[in-house]
C-alpha cells in the first residue's frame, strides 16, 4: 500500500479519553506497519498545560496501556513518540488559534510537510462549530494544491435540526470534500468482514433476503460503565450515542444492495437507500418496538461497581438510558416483513459486537 503524502495531523482534545484510548494507539499501529507518511507530525491541542515532553510521556503511557498489539517494541514506541508535539490553547478564544498556526508553520518548515494538515476534532460536540470557524479565520481551511481536511467525531448534532445547522455552518468555510464525518465503529473487524461474507461468497448472497432470513440481530454490548464520561453521557444516552449512528450504519451494511464498487461513494449511496426504506415507528407502537433501561450497582468479576445514577457527573434522578433495544422493518423488496433487532448497553455481562442472521427453519 502506498504511503500517504507528508502531513501534520492536528488532534484537538488530545488530552482526552478518545485520543488516549483509540487515536494514538491506532496511529502507532499504522506507523508500525509503515503506513504513515515518510515525514509527519502529530500535534496535540487542548486546554491542558502540557509541553512536548509531557505530552509524549502521557501518550507513551497510553500506548502501553491500550495498545492491542503487544508485539510492537519499545524502540518503535520511542521512535513514534518523537513525532508528537503539543500546543496548549483555550479552544473558545479565537486569538489562541494564532498559536496553532505558528506551531504548524514551525513544524511544516522543520519536516517539509508541504502545508498538508488534517484537523481531528476529538472534542465535546459544543466545539464542532467553534474550532472549524476559528481555524478558517487563520486561513487554515484553504486547500489550494494541499491537503486540508476536517474530521468530526459523532455525535454530529443533537437532533435533525442541529445536525442540519452544523452542516450549514461548516460548509460556509469548507468544501464538502474537506469534511469527514467519522463513524469509527465501521472500522471494527466485524463490520469490515461483512463485505467479504456478503459480496465475496457465492453461498450467502443468494440467501440474503426475505425468502430465507427469519430475522436479523445486531448487538453492541459493553462491560464497562460510562468511565468518567457521565456529564457527556447523561446528555446523550444509548440511543443517541450508539443506535442512531453505529448500529444503524451496521444495519445499513447488512441490508444494502450490492454496490457498483467498494468505493465509499457507492457504499454510501446503497446504505442511504436502506435508510430511506426504514418504516417509521408510530408513537402508539413505541412501547412494543423498543426497550430502555439503566444499569444499577452490582458486582462484576468480583468487583463492586456503581450504578449509573451514582456515577460522577450524572443527575441522581437521571432517566437517561444506558441500554436500548429496538425492533424495526425495512420496507423494500429484499427485506419486506423481516424484523431487525438492534441492542446496545453498558455494564452488560460481556463485551461483544456481533451481527447474527437467523435463517428460516427448514420444513419438517
Amino acid at each position: 500500500m502506498q504511503r500517504p503524502e507528508n502531513l501534520i495531523l492536528v488532534i484537538f482534545g488530545a488530552s482526552g479519553d478518545l485520543a488516549k484510548r483509540k487515536l494514538i494507539p491506532a496511529l502507532i499501529e499504522l506507523y508500525h506497519q509503515n503506513l504513515m507518511p515518510e515525514n509527519f507530525a502529530i500535534l496535540g491541542v487542548s486546554r491542558t498545560d502540557y509541553s512536548d515532553s509531557t505530552f509524549r510521556t502521557e501518550m507513551t503511557e497510553s500506548i502501553n496501556e491500550f495498545l492491542d498489539d503487544k508485539d510492537i517494541s519499545k524502540k518503535t514506541i520511542n521512535e513514534f513518540v518523537k513525532n508528537l508535539y503539543y500546543q496548549p490553547i483555550d479552544t473558545s478564544k479565537a486569538d489562541d488559534y494564532g498559536l496553532v498556526k505558528n506551531k504548524l508553520n514551525e513544524l511544516n518548515e522543520k519536516l517539509n510537510t508541504n502545508g498538508n494538515y488534517i484537523f481531528y476534532l476529538s472534542t465535546p460536540p459544543s466545539l464542532y462549530e467553534v474550532i472549524p470557524k476559528y481555524l478558517a479565520q487563520q486561513g487554515l481551511n484553504k486547500n489550494q494544491n494541499r491537503i486540508r481536511r476536517l474530521i468530526i467525531e459523532k455525535p454530529f448534532g443533537y437532533n435533525l435540526e442541529t445536525a442540519i445547522s452544523l452542516n450549514k455552518k461548516l460548509l460556509e468555510d469548507y468544501n464538502e470534500e474537506q469534511i469527514y464525518r467519522i463513524d469509527h465503529y465501521l472500522g471494527k473487524e466485524t463490520v469490515q468482514n461483512l463485505f467479504v461474507t456478503r459480496f465475496s461468497n457465492g453461498i450467502y448472497e443468494p440467501l440474503w433476503n426475505r425468502n430465507y432470513v427469519d430475522h436479523v440481530e445486531i448487538t453492541s454490548a459493553e462491560s464497562l460503565g460510562v468511565e468518567g464520561r457521565g456529564g457527556y453521557y447523561d446528555n446523550s444516552g444509548a440511543l443517541r450515542d450508539m443506535v442512531q449512528n453505529h448500529l444503524l450504519q451496521m444495519a445499513g451494511f447488512v441490508a444494502m444492495e450490492p454496490p457498483s464498487s467498494l468505493d465509499s461513494r457507492a457504499i454510501r449511496n446503497e446504505t442511504l437507500k436502506v435508510f430511506q426504506s426504514l418504516r417509521p415507528i408510530k408513537e402508539s407502537d413505541v412501547k412494543s418496538f423498543s426497550i430502555r433501561g439503566q444499569y444499577v450497582a452490582s458486582k462484576i468479576k468480583g468487583e463492586e461497581v456503581l450504578g449509573y445514577r451514582e456515577e460522577k457527573g450524572v443527575n441522581p434522578k437521571s432517566k437517561t438510558e444506558t441500554y436500548a433495544a429496538l425492533k424495526f422493518y425495512i420496507d423494500n423488496w429484499r427485506w419486506g416483513g423481516v424484523p431487525f433487532y438492534i441492542r446496545t448497553g453498558k455494564r452488560l455481562p460481556t463485551k461483544v459486537t456481533e451481527i447474527v442472521i437467523h435463517f428460516k427453519e427448514t420444513p419438517h
